[in-house]
């Protein structure tokens, strides 16, 4: 039978939170999800959805459209926090017009086992479980990418998520582009929220980029991972120009933006995502 992969999406410490400042995230959260399911819908066999509390799951048709989903709600979610689980294998208890909930099987429970285990592996903030051997590799490639971006600020993290809208990673087209404006308008709107305004405020007074950038036209020119053929090293994820576009974009020096760009680990998280891609696409 087919393997799909299921995803389960918790958030940190989110007791910690006043229940206005939850209750925003929870409703940003909805939008997110909601959005993301409109440019995965290609890859999605359920969408994502709240599953109860402050978790939400949805099933892909691969371990590599999961993955990319996920790495895009870590950067939408920023500064909140998650754990992740992912979990490949059968899809054998479907339920006809249900949403992802209602439906069970071995990639859910590899899921669930997945992301249970996540506090004890440390340093890592998502795990995949297929229950094979090449788990063990799997679950240090995905983990670089993230482990890069971790401390990111959010000036940081909204730079790499610009450079995302401009030249997204992909893999076999699993991303709809065509809908990427959805994800500018749900950027934009994310600085008007009471929790993200007040973090903001008593992080830094820096500007942001996404904080002027209303309406932005950008076309984005996807990276396929498939089909980058590296045999020694990976380097797709650096492009000529990049930080040339980004500096008109913004108003900001270019010098200034590669400045970020190497303190922030930028392409090496990056690449690492395309090597994670490939080595999952290789060994599931």
């Amino acid at each position: 039978m087919k393997n799909y992969s299921a995803l389960i999406i918790d958030l940190k410490r989110s007791r910690s939170y006043s229940v206005e400042d939850r209750n925003s995230i929870q409703n940003y959260i909805i939008n997110i999800i909601e959005k993301l399911n409109e440019v995965f819908s290609g890859s999605l066999a359920k969408d994502v959805a709240f599953s109860g509390g402050d978790e939400v799951q949805g099933l892909f048709i691969s371990p590599e459209s999961a993955y990319l989903y996920l790495r895009m709600f870590c950067m939408l979610i920023s500064p909140v926090e998650i754990r992740a689980g992912i979990g490949v294998g059968e899809w054998n208890v479907k339920i006809e017009n249900a949403s992802t909930t209602a439906q069970d099987g071995p990639a859910y429970h590899n899921a669930r086992n997945a992301i249970e285990n996540v506090n004890d592996a440390l340093g890592y903030s998502v795990l995949l479980y297929s229950g094979t051997k090449i788990d063990l590799f799997l679950n240090a490639a995905i983990n670089v990418s993230f482990a890069l971006t971790r401390n990111h600020s959010e000036y940081q993290n909204e730079l790499m998520l610009l450079s995302e809208l401009l030249y997204p990673i992909d893999y076999h087209q699993v991303i709809n582009y065509s809908k990427f404006d959805l994800i500018t308008k749900l950027i934009t709107s994310k600085n008007r929220l009471n929790y993200y305004s007040y973090y903001k405020q008593s992080k830094s007074v820096k500007q942001y980029p996404f904080d002027e950038l209303e309406f932005m036209n950008l076309v984005p020119i996807p990276i396929d991972a498939a089909n980058d053929n590296s045999n020694f090293y990976v380097s797709g994820g650096k492009k000529r120009g990049m930080t040339t576009q980004l500096s008109e974009i913004l108003n900001i020096s270019r010098q200034s933006i590669e400045k970020t760009f190497k303190i922030a680990n930028i392409y090496e998280a990056r690449n690492a995502t395309i090597v994670a891609l490939k080595f999952m696409d290789m060994y599931l």
